[in-house]
């Protein structure tokens, strides 16, 4: 499932309330989109299962709430980057990391924990 950077402003209010969330809610706080784009998004979302919806009385109002969770999501991205780009290899993700990004030794230290935390499991 891939969500566009429009589709993503509404995941991400959905998941920073972490409650339904109405069309009046949304059309607030993404005062740069009209009604009918923030509904085109909202319905490509529900196409995709990452949104459902409940309409509101008789009037044209939703309330959307979240199917996949933030984490779900970034796992599933984080997943299908890895075997598309790495070929499904971490090792080689991590080594790309370790080579071109300046880690301090703190950095370094909390994901040597993560791995022996995950190890003890």
């Amino acid at each position: 499932m891939n969500i566009s950077k429009s589709e993503m402003e509404i995941m991400r209010i959905i998941w920073d309330k972490g409650d339904k969330v109405t069309t009046k809610e949304l059309t607030e706080l993404l005062p740069d989109k009209k009604l009918t784009t923030i509904s085109t998004l909202a319905g490509r979302l529900i196409d995709k299962g990452a949104l459902k919806s409940e309409k509101i009385g008789r009037s044209h109002a939703h309330e959307y709430e979240a199917v996949i969770t933030e984490d779900e999501y970034r796992s599933m991205q984080t997943k299908d980057f890895v075997k598309s780009i790495y070929r499904g290899s971490a090792k080689s993700l991590i080594s790309t990391l370790f080579r071109d990004e300046n880690f301090t030794k703190e950095d370094i230290a909390e994901l040597k924990r993560f791995i022996d935390e995950r190890m003890a499991e």
